[in-house]
This record gives structure tokens, C-alpha cells and sequence, in this order.
């Protein structure tokens, strides 16, 4: 990861290695075998228990989001760009539903609420969606999307684990339906992988005001912000009939101490070719309320092999601990068709205390990869709709 390439760049040095796609190439210990007690023994930890604590990290269990999201997808037949508002609310997930051997009937309440505004490009703008999705998965989500120039809302049929989200290269499993059960789960090793990012909130919007969103200059400065960490190599299998048997073999990477994840996946066919991988570096922010949160970096990667594509994330203007009211996961709310790029009621409210750099980036080596980027904190930053600064063509 620590290499500057990316999109078509990363796809061609993929494609000049003959062993790039092929698992056992890859990962040679993919075929390691051992009972938990042993994964235990050896590792101390399990897949399992490294599954767990990346679900809620990503999840952000009883945290409440709002974000402001650039999306780049290119093909070779061009390339699109989106971007919008999105809410989320996620209440507190009893403990009990992470064991996968909890029955998937017992579960009760809502899992995730979440609500998204497009407001690019014209042929989408005002357009929307909101989903409840419950934490028995077997109950399909409730999922509705707004169409402004036919002023009509339909319910649509729930999405499938391997549909794409937003049109991009990442897969609603991989965003948001992949539950632990959906596969079987084993550590085969460790490693160090360039995987968190030293920047914090307005330092983030910084590098977005300064290079523009999604740009080879926006990517390669995040890029160089990479530094590397101690991961467990994890091996999931899929389990037919759940959210992920849209392919074989997931192999992943998670923090060791802090359980972020997943930092680098990537999905392989039955036949143990690579078909696509994600990056997803993480960091570390001072949230709305004044807590430390963990939560993938502002930038993320997808590529995908069969069909030669990939698709780029940024998202500095992402923030936690609000409070979200009820009545924007409604229908009603849904229906305000939005025909600018600013919506101030969801604006991403900054930090109301920023906590120390030592506390957002403990140790030494961290602090100080900070401040080589960063030799004076920046407390304050222009409003969203400057940070934004897009020209609509």
C-alpha cells in the first residue's frame, strides 16, 4: 500500500505480476488448518474474535454519523463522479448477536438507519434513498428511494450482498449487510501493512481544499500520509445463502491492537482468483462530542479485475456523536428533494472539543508523523460549503 499508484496504475502492476491473481501465490499459508483452541494457542486470538471487533468498529456501535462523500468511478468507457449528504444511525447492538451461533430469529430491533441526499450530477440531484435494516438479517430491509422528476417513492426489493453500491465497485455485503455468520473465519498469519493515516479532522479538509477532491494530487498526498501497522492476516470462507456468496475467499487485514478493519480485503472466486480488493486506511478523529473515534480515513480504494475498473472514496467532512433526529429516516424527509449542494440542517458540524494529538495518535512514532505533516495543529477551518469549493459543469 505504501505504493503511490493508484486506479490504473495499481491495475496494470497487478496485471504484470503473473502471480498477483492466484490465492496461494498470494497468501501461502491460505490453506492452514486449525481448531480454535489452536488458533488460539498460537495466535491469541481467533478469526472470529478479530471478526467481532471489526464489525464494531466499522459499524460504530451506538455512534450517530453524518458525512459528505465524493465518489470517482472509471471504467474504460469514462469515468463518473458522485457526491452527496449522509446520515446514519446506529443504536447499541446487544453483545449476544456477534456469536454466530445466536439463532438469526432471536435477534430484535433495528441494526442501522441510514438516509442519503445525491446532490451530483444533475441527472441524479434531489434524488435519495432510506434504509432500516433490522438486526435479524433474515428480515429484509426496508428500503425506499425517491425519484424528484417523477415526484414518486417506491420501496425497492432489498439489496443482494454483491449488488453495487452507488454504481461503484464496492458491494453492499462490503458496505453494510456482511454479518459474521455469512462466513467461516480463521487467522493464517500476520503482518505489517501502511494502514493508518495520521490526520486528523481539519487537517483532513485541509488536504481536500488544497488538491480537490479525488484528484492524483488528492491521491497521492494521502497516500504519502500511510504509515505501517502490526495486522492479522484473517482467511473468511462464505457460507452459502449468506451476504457474501457472491464470491469464495475473503482474505483480510485488522489492527492488531485497535481491531480496525477491514484495512486491505480482497475477494477471490472458487477457483482462487482474485477478483477485487479494497483499501480502506483508517485513523483516528476527534468526534462531535469529544470522544476518540476510529473510523476509515478519509480516502478508500476499490478495483476490480474482471470487469477493469475502480472506484475512489474521500470523505474528510465525516463526523460522529450527533444527534440525528428520527424524523430524517422517514419518508417525509426523504421526499424534500435537494437541488443544491449545500444542506445546511445536515451539515458535518466540526469538533466541539478537539482532543490532544497524544490522545487521537498514542505512542511516539504516530505523534510524530503528525507533526512532520503538521508542524502546527489546525484548530479551525472555513465552513462546508467553502471546504466543498465545487464547480458545477
Amino acid at each position: 500500500m505504501k505504493e503511490y499508484e493508484f486506479g490504473w496504475e495499481k491495475i496494470k502492476a497487478f496485471e504484470s505480476k503473473k502471480d498477483s491473481f492466484i490465492i496461494d501465490k498470494r497468501w501461502p499459508t491460505i490453506n492452514l488448518k486449525l481448531t480454535p483452541e489452536q488458533e488460539k494457542k498460537r495466535f491469541g486470538t481467533t478469526g472470529v474474535e478479530m471478526a467481532q471487533r471489526v464489525y464494531l468498529a466499522k459499524h460504530w456501535d451506538g455512534t450517530q454519523m453524518r458525512m459528505f462523500v465524493f465518489i470517482k468511478i472509471e471504467r474504460a468507457a469514462g469515468v463518473r463522479n458522485i457526491y452527496g449528504w449522509r446520515a446514519e444511525k446506529n443504536p447499541l447492538m446487544p453483545r449476544e448477536y456477534l456469536d454466530p451461533a445466536y439463532p438469526e430469529e432471536k435477534k430484535e430491533g433495528g441494526d442501522w438507519k441510514l438516509l442519503m441526499h445525491f446532490t451530483y450530477p444533475s441527472d441524479i440531484r434531489g434524488a435519495g434513498y432510506v434504509i432500516h435494516s433490522y438486526n435479524n438479517k433474515k428480515k429484509d430491509q426496508d428500503t425506499w428511494v425517491w425519484f424528484p422528476n417523477l415526484r414518486k417513492v417506491r420501496r425497492v426489493t432489498p439489496s443482494a450482498g454483491g449488488d453495487s453500491l452507488a454504481g461503484t465497485y464496492k458491494s453492499f455485503a462490503e458496505g453494510f449487510l456482511r454479518r459474521i455468520p455469512d462466513e467461516v473465519h480463521q487467522i493464517i498469519g500476520e503482518t505489517k501493512a501502511y494502514a493508518f493515516c495520521p490526520v486528523p479532522y481539519y487537517e483532513s479538509l485541509s488536504v481536500l481544499e488544497k488538491c480537490g477532491p479525488l484528484t492524483s494530487e488528492y491521491m497521492r498526498t494521502c497516500n504519502s500520509f500511510l504509515l505501517p501497522r502490526e495486522c492479522w492476516v484473517i482467511r473468511s470462507l462464505s457460507v452459502r445463502g449468506g451476504y457474501c456468496d457472491y464470491y469464495h475467499t475473503r482474505v483480510w487485514l485488522a489492527d492488531k491492537e485497535w481491531g480496525y478493519g477491514p484495512i486491505i480485503e480482497e475477494m477471490y472466486n472458487k477457483d482462487g482468483r482474485l477478483v477485487h480488493t479494497h483499501i480502506w486506511p483508517w485513523t483516528r478523529i476527534s468526534s462531535y462530542d469529544g470522544q476518540v473515534v476510529g473510523r476509515w480515513c478519509f480516502f478508500a480504494e476499490d478495483l476490480n479485475f474482471e470487469e477493469r475498473g475502480f472506484s475512489h472514496w474521500a470523505a474528510p467532512q465525516t463526523n460522529f456523536g450527533y444527534e440525528n433526529p428520527d424524523e430524517w429516516f422517514t419518508l417525509r424527509e426523504l421526499t424534500r428533494s435537494v437541488p443544491t449542494i449545500d444542506i445546511p440542517y445536515m451539515a458535518v458540524l466540526p469538533p466541539k472539543n478537539l482532543l490532544p494529538i497524544e490522545d487521537l495518535f498514542p505512542g511516539k512514532e504516530l505523534q510524530d508523523a503528525y507533526k512532520k505533516h503538521f508542524p502546527e495543529r489546525l484548530t479551525s477551518f472555513p465552513d462546508a460549503e467553502s471546504v466543498v469549493g465545487l464547480e458545477e459543469d
